[in-house]
């Protein structure tokens, strides 16, 4: 092709990178190629996506305004791209970040780049290496008006559901990167759930792996259909001809980062998450395998002997169903105090509608809140389709945890979610100790009330004592 007459360059050509550069060349427009090693580059080719010689050759093969997605690993590469192609940059040109960065970074580059009149936007994109071969969904952030330079081309790649594309521009700076970080967070919480459920069938209700893989392929047909189960139901079915595939993987989990941030930044915004929150714990728990070895030998044989459970499947349906819904009430709680917070433009429906397809967490229960969340302004729990739905689900998740706790299994994400649920429908709580606490140890004063000021007990005066 002639100088200046391709329409993107992909720079970082790894499986995500390479698919999604083929992807979008799949859909007639004219892809050019960037990576430093040249493995990758012979690679991108034998897929027949033309490969430049240097970044500077790449920019110089762009048409104007100049549209370059980095998929590159987040963290410090993703800067020294944006430096080594801005010398070569104009004004009006536009930089795609399509890695899991951390929002806050995003916004950072994105003032520094702005004060050169360059866009940079943060693409945030879900769907693992398959989908960005045959389609993610992806959440955009960054200028609205450099959005409408890229969004056929986007639209073009992303997954659809229903003939929507699943994509969205999410609001300004690092919104769809922000979005991208509570969909991992979700993420995490629905896989635990899904490993608890395997772990009660297996050790309580004395399940094979064949018979899990028949249930989760049975569930998989109802309300708790979606990607993640679709993709246990498989697992659990796999052999290596001599034994089940999960008995030769070893039993800690690793994670790049993206929950943790989530759950780090539910802690910042005062959002509770606590079905996120325990799916990291038990991540990390994993970790300690040496620990978890030890102790496990030296309690041998004292440990609670089993019981005859009996939970039956539709108790294990009904736990599993509400506690995911929870893990997903808890993250569009917290997307919806961010948006507040930090100014960005979505709308919970219009996340929702984003994940119907493409991306890891699609699932029949992110089409359900789609729907429901189409006009709600308070706590996602108050929406009563979404409540209705939990109080008629919530004794398979009260029974399911108390039965695994009487027969020492911790379930921590059935659990958390559960206590989510107490939480949250009770009218008053006992916090009001810790208020007292607080002022008796600080001085802190207490409330009487939500519009109260505060004042304080003199609780060390001995004549005013009960």
């Amino acid at each position: 092709m002639d100088k200046s007459s391709y329409k993107i360059g992909f720079v970082g050509l790894g499986v995500m990178g390479l698919n999604l550069a083929r992807n979008t060349a799949s859909h007639n427009f004219a892809v050019l190629g960037w990576d430093p090693q040249e493995e990758q580059r012979r690679l991108a080719k034998e897929h027949h996506i033309p490969c430049a010689d240097s970044i500077q050759d790449m920019v110089d093969q762009l048409e104007s305004p100049r549209k370059i997605l980095l998929m590159v690993p987040a963290g410090n590469p993703v800067d020294q791209v944006i430096q080594s192609i801005k010398p070569f940059l104009e004004a009006g040109d536009i930089i795609m970040d399509g890695g899991n960065s951390f929002f806050k970074d995003t916004n950072r580059r994105s003032q520094l780049l702005a004060a050169d009149d360059i866009h940079f936007m943060g693409l945030g994109i879900s769907g693992g290496h398959k989908g960005a071969l045959e389609g993610p969904a992806i959440m955009v952030g960054g200028n609205k008006e450099a959005y409408a330079e890229i969004q056929l081309m986007l639209e073009a790649l992303a997954a659809s559901y229903e003939g929507t594309p699943c994509i969205d521009y999410m609001g300004k700076d690092s919104a769809g990167h922000y979005v991208k970080m509570i969909h991992n967070g979700i993420e995490y919480g629905l896989m635990q759930i899904l490993a608890e459920a395997y772990d009660l069938l297996v050790h309580l209700e004395g399940y094979t792996y064949k018979n899990c893989a028949d249930l989760f392929q049975e569930w998989n047909k109802g309300r708790l259909q979606g990607y993640l189960v679709t993709i246990t139901a498989d697992i659990l079915a796999k052999s290596t001809g001599k034994n089940p595939i999960l008995d030769e993987i070893f039993d800690v989990a690793g994670q790049k980062g993206t929950g943790s941030w989530a759950a780090q930044n539910a802690l910042e915004l005062g959002v509770p998450v606590p079905g996120i929150d325990a799916a990291i714990h038990m991540r990390q728990i994993s970790g300690y395998w040496k620990e978890r070895q030890a102790l496990s030998d030296s309690l041998d044989g004292n440990m609670p002997a089993r019981q005859e459970s009996g939970i039956g499947v539709e108790m294990v349906e009904k736990a599993v169903y509400s506690a995911m819904l929870l893990v997903f009430i808890q993250g569009f709680h917290q997307l919806q105090v961010a948006s507040k917070d930090y100014g960005y433009s979505y709308s919970l429906s219009q996340v929702a509608k984003t994940w119907r397809n493409g991306c890891i967490i699609n699932a029949q229960m992110v089409r359900f809140l789609a729907e429901t969340l189409e006009s709600a302004t308070t706590h996602p729990l108050l929406v009563p389709a979404i409540s209705d739905q939990l109080e008629l689900a919530i004794e398979g998740l009260r029974f399911v945890v108390s039965l695994a706790t009487r027969n020492g299994l911790y379930l921590p994400g059935m659990s958390a979610n559960l206590g989510y649920w107490d939480a949250f429908s009770r009218a008053k709580l006992p916090t009001n100790l810790i208020q007292a606490q607080r002022d008796y140890f600080g001085g802190h004063g207490y409330q009487t009330s939500a519009d109260s000021p505060l004042t304080s007990y003199p609780w060390e005066d001995n004549e005013t004592s009960s």
